[in-house]
């Protein structure tokens, strides 16, 4: 007997560690892909293998925490309907009630204290109760939950699902760029996602069948909160230097992270092999089960109102009319300045080299360009290309993503969207690590004056939030 354990023992780790080679594998297939393929390679495409790409780590870290549950496995298809619950928890349930409780502005909030309230420790909060309430309403009830391990199977597979779902969103977003990057992020990532609501759902498992205790599954929701957000940091801590990304500062500590985790769960797992061995289980009761759920219920909606509360009342927006017919809007705790070619500018205290600002300039229509054009649109399209030359040349870098007319908020207007790097000096004193900027300048015509409106974020800023520019608007006020 003792023999036939410990060649199952050495089959399971041996398939772990083919699972895990496997991943590796995948890593280094996208590091081929993105160091062959052309810069002007479809995006369509390439956005779609990375989406593959990106399927494959949550299947096969699927395989490896299914197989930690081998003398009484769970059914193959309870457990993979548990993984498509978690990516449709993730799409129909978490990602609607983020945007509802952020809806506010937040990018006001400069300290590291208050961003790692906001984007860290709540949202940990509301995505592990989110994930143990899942767990708990959909197969806890069932009589395949009959083991206290059949916690970690389940949850681990609903987090898996729940982090596939939230990568490939990323991946979509960016259309597939930076692929070596996504798919060590997803590798990670995902593994991190399954391996905290394993042991959130196996505290779950324990209070089926344990002693009611009133404190035991907020406990678990702190737990894994904590453990959300420490990965989180780890991960947001991967950084990037110029152009380039640094791949090991913030993913090789989170992968540390996530194996602690995980060698816990195996650690659990064998333990109640031993000790459930012919042990018949009886759940508690299901009033008191009702009432262990109370304070998860509880600190799912303090999170929610919490972020209410901040993402409204931390930060309301500025208004200010130039030249009386333009106005602009932005944060309220940014400073108004007035630089030497801007008739407005407004600028937060920040360390991103002042990447982060709205100004509008005014300059001569004649002193662009011919005025003697044929239509407004033409007229904007000659400034558009005489303004973008004149950028060019006063900063470090910079690249026109795309530019179009636009006929919109009362004006003709033509927008450029582009890339760059200011002259100015980095806050951080780091030459090796230019401030990287995100720009739109809103191009307008009045009488002879070429208006310029530009809303500007550091490019990092621009990535977390969707490539959007957030926070900052304008609008014309033209009888």
């Amino acid at each position: 007997m003792g023999i036939r354990n410990s060649r199952t023992k050495l089959g399971l780790w041996l398939s772990t560690f083919i699972s895990m080679a496997g991943l590796l594998l995948i890593v280094f297939i996208a590091y081929i892909i993105e160091n062959t393929i052309s810069p002007s390679f479809n995006k369509t495409l390439l956005t779609v293998i990375s989406v593959i790409i990106a399927l494959i780590p949550p299947l096969l870290w699927l395989t490896i925490f299914y197989r930690q549950d081998r003398l009484n496995p769970e059914p193959k298809s309870f457990v993979f309907k548990t993984m498509l619950l978690g990516a449709l928890i993730q799409k129909a349930i978490y990602t609607p009630i983020i945007a509802f409780v952020f809806s506010g502005n937040t990018s006001g909030i400069t300290s590291i204290g208050g961003r790692l309230i906001i984007n860290i420790i709540l949202i940990a909060i509301i995505q592990e109760s989110i994930k143990l309430i899942s767990v708990r309403y959909s197969i806890y009830p069932s009589k395949e939950f009959d083991e206290v391990i059949d916690g970690i199977i389940y949850g681990s597979a609903l987090g898996l699902g729940f982090a596939a779902m939230t990568n490939i969103g990323g991946i979509i977003t960016s259309g597939g760029a930076m692929l070596t990057n996504v798919t060590a992020l997803v590798v990670i990532e995902t593994f991190a996602h399954a391996s905290i609501t394993g042991l959130s759902c196996y505290i779950l498992g324990v209070s089926k069948y344990s002693k009611f205790n009133i404190l035991r599954l907020p406990l678990a929701v702190i737990i894994a909160s904590a453990l959300n957000a420490v990965t989180q940091f780890l991960l947001n801590a991967v950084v990037r230097r110029g152009f380039k990304i640094n791949y090991i500062l913030g993913l090789i500590p989170a992968a540390v992270v996530a194996c602690i985790v995980f060698g816990v769960l195996v650690f659990l797992s064998s333990k109640h092999e031993k000790e459930d061995a012919g042990i018949e289980r009886v759940p508690l009761e299901s009033r008191k089960a009702l009432t262990g759920m109370i304070p998860v219920w509880v600190i799912f909606v303090v999170a929610l109102g919490a972020g209410i509360l901040i993402s409204n009342a931390a930060l309301k927006n500025n208004v200010s009319t130039v030249d009386s017919f333009i106005e602009v809007s932005y944060p309220s705790n940014w400073i108004e300045s007035r630089g030497e070619a801007d008739i407005f500018r407004a600028s937060g205290i920040d360390k991103d080299g002042g990447t982060n600002f709205i100004c509008v300039k005014k300059v001569p229509l004649d002193s662009m360009m011919n005025v003697d054009s044929i239509s407004e649109e033409e007229k904007l399209q000659n400034a558009a290309a005489a303004w973008s030359i004149k950028a060019g040349r006063a900063n470090r870098f910079y690249q026109a993503e795309d530019g179009y007319y636009l006929d919109t908020k009362g004006k003709e207007t033509y927008i450029i969207n582009y890339v760059y790097i200011s002259n100015r000096q980095s806050s951080k004193g780091d030459i090796n690590k230019p401030d990287i900027g995100y720009g739109r300048d809103v191009l307008s015509i009045v009488n002879d004056d070429l208006y310029i409106i530009t809303l500007s974020t550091s490019y990092d800023n621009f990535v977390i939030n969707d490539n959007k520019i957030i926070d900052l608007d304008y609008r014309f006020n033209i009888d």
